[in-house]
């Protein structure tokens, strides 16, 4: 007769008694001691130990499946690959550079024959960090390659008031990181469709430049004009069915200063960028196939050999690479919040090709010489891997979007999503107010505290990334956040045989671990119960007696805002918790406890 089986337990207990019960009906002439001693017993133990780890294993494996459950980094990463979700690693800081050299005098100005030129990738390092230039810097144009002035001219004065040199300060955007080249000789067991091809390094920022050069026995470096023609050039985009991309023209002009004109050009050589578990990148060539040219050999004709070619080359997911040529790989690396250093520390000088052509050799050496460089503002953006939370709510946001801005949280969802060599805010907030839509960011200083100081840069390049985005009649407005500054009173009664010093610092370690500024966004409420508890949990503490929250201002250490919120006592701002023990959050605004050690106080009584 056919054996009865429940299929509904699921835990080592619920199928021992099960199997327990299997045996009695079905074996009873075989098996009837069930003492826990006994050899029946250590092989139904065994086998509901063995039911109850494949019941958690499948329960674990599908878990992996959905993005609101999974736990594991490299999960979630794969769910956002599958939604069309492009991870962003770590994101690099964004400042200014001052680079001044010393020029000769001629007339009543200075010499321009030798204002030197500095190329692009011109390294300037301070704080352990390196930053690297995004354009040539030109001495003698007085604007940026974009059309903003950016040049000072500074007269240099002897003993009796003459005019000796001058220095030329030229101010340019800095970003952090540091180029490498990746060379890979592209044998014929590489001409296959989807080429994945490594990089050596774990914290890659962008990927600058790829391209490819005819032959196989390159010795040296291409040149900045080789890994910027477009005919070397394979382009990166967001999947492979994607065939055109938004770049500079070059050929037209501006007449909006900062603004480069760009145009869409069809692209059949081009790849994506992906992260390996162990977060490395890859880069993943195209999957069309190889040139038809061949077919002209036998006589056909050319319009017929294109038809053919339509459907025989299709190039719909990108070229594949082909045999005997030399692939140069250009990226970056570096990024995260540790990059976010203050002003004035970005005076090293490292790897930078600077050219001064003037007819006097010992003159252009001396200009070369005189280089110095020094950033005036902190630099701002870095940003570290988003975890594996903020992973999950950018696929929820992302998918949708349909990459485009519809909702508030499409919005926050972009500005996360920005590319990392732009600059990226450590937090955003995002509302409505008279049928504008408002974004405020904050930043990090060089210390890991909220900044509200953001550069034009940054503002601007958030502004133009969205702009492609937004719908049509919105209109955006970005500004700094702010910050708002606690400080903590706790009352507590504590048992007297715990040392009253152990319970005073776990106590301020449990509220700064609570108020960690990762675990909460702009906008967010603090619920102070929640704060309570983990207080009371804290070994040898009774009760929490009072606890009284406090807006720091001020005082050349806290930020200048003050809350909303009404206070309970204006002269020691003192914030009232309208009775529900919960500090109410803004939209464009962020709680932080600064001083943790100074701006957390514990009084306990035995």
């Amino acid at each position: 007769m056919a054996k009865k089986i429940n299929y509904i337990s699921r835990n080592f207990v619920d199928t021992r008694e099960e199997l327990i019960g299997f045996v009695k009906q079905y074996y009873p002439s075989i098996l009837s001691d069930f003492n826990d001693a006994s050899v029946g017993m250590m092989f139904i133990e065994l086998n509901a130990a063995v039911a109850d780890m494949l019941s958690f294993n499948t329960d674990r494996a599908f878990q992996e499946t959905q993005i609101d459950f999974a736990q594991e980094e490299k999960s979630v990463r794969s769910l956002a690959r599958t939604f069309g979700l492009k991870v962003p690693g770590k994101r690099p800081s964004i400042s200014m550079v001052d680079f001044s050299v010393t020029v000769p005098v001629f007339g009543d100005s200075f010499d321009l024959s030798y204002a030197p030129v500095i190329r692009r990738g011109a390294q300037v390092t301070g704080a352990g960090k390196v930053f690297e230039t995004l354009d040539d810097i030109d001495f003698s144009n007085p604007f940026t390659t974009g059309g903003l002035p950016n040049r000072q001219i500074i007269p240099n004065f002897d003993t009796n008031g003459n005019t000796v040199n001058y220095t030329l300060v030229k101010r340019e955007v800095v970003l952090n990181g540091s180029t490498k080249i990746f060379k890979r000789v592209i044998q014929q067991e590489d001409v296959k469709s989807f080429l994945e091809i490594v990089l050596p390094d774990d914290d890659v920022l962008s990927i600058d430049s790829v391209i490819t050069l005819e032959g196989t026995s390159y010795t040296k470096t291409p040149s900045l004009d080789q890994f910027y023609n477009i005919d070397n050039r394979w382009f990166e985009v967001d999947a492979l069915a994607e065939d055109k991309v938004f770049i500079e023209d070059t050929t037209a002009t501006t007449d909006n200063a900062g603004v480069k004109p760009g145009k869409f050009v069809r692209v059949p050589k081009r790849f994506i960028r992906e992260y390996t578990d162990n977060g490395f990148t890859k880069v993943i060539l195209g999957g069309g196939n190889q040139d038809t040219g061949a077919l002209c050999d036998f006589g056909l004709n050319p319009s017929f050999e294109k038809r053919i070619g339509d459907f025989i080359n299709n190039q719909s997911l990108g070229e594949t690479p082909t045999a005997n040529k030399t692939m140069f790989i250009q990226y970056r690396v570096g990024g995260g919040a540790s990059t976010n250093i203050g002003s004035k520390v970005l005076t090293k000088l490292g790897n930078i090709d600077i050219i001064a052509n003037g007819p006097d050799s010992a003159i252009n050496a001396a200009v070369v010489n005189s280089l110095e460089a020094n950033n005036p503002i902190p630099a701002l953006g870095g940003r570290n891997e988003p975890s594996v939370e903020e992973i999950r709510n950018l696929v929820r946001y992302n998918f949708a979007s349909q990459n485009r801005a519809v909702t508030i949280n499409d919005y926050r969802s972009r500005i996360a999503l920005m590319p990392g060599e732009f600059g990226v805010p450590f937090r955003n907030g995002v509302w409505e107010s008279q049928n504008k839509v408002l974004v405020s960011i904050l930043g990090l200083d060089e210390t890991g505290k909220l900044s509200n100081s953001s550069t034009n840069t940054l503002r601007t390049n958030i502004a133009t990334y969205l702009s492609d985005y937004r719908m049509l009649n919105d209109y955006v407005e970005i500004a700094n956040g702010k910050i708002y500054n606690l400080g903590f009173e706790v009352d507590l009664f504590i048992d007297k045989q715990f040392p009253q010093s152990q319970i005073i610092n776990e106590t301020i370690n449990s509220i700064t671990r609570y108020m960690d500024i990762n675990n909460f966004d702009m906008g967010d409420n603090i619920f102070l119960s929640q704060l309570l508890e983990i207080i009371n949990n804290v070994g040898g503490v009774l009760n929490v007696v009072d606890l009284r929250v406090y807006n720091k201002v001020g005082n050349n250490v806290y930020s200048l805002n003050e809350v909303s919120q009404p206070y309970s006592d204006a002269e020691t701002k003192q914030i009232d918790l309208l009775g529900q023990f919960t500090l109410f959050g803004e939209p464009n605004a962020m709680f932080e406890v600064r001083v943790p050690i100074k701006d957390i106080l514990v009084r306990v009584k035995n």
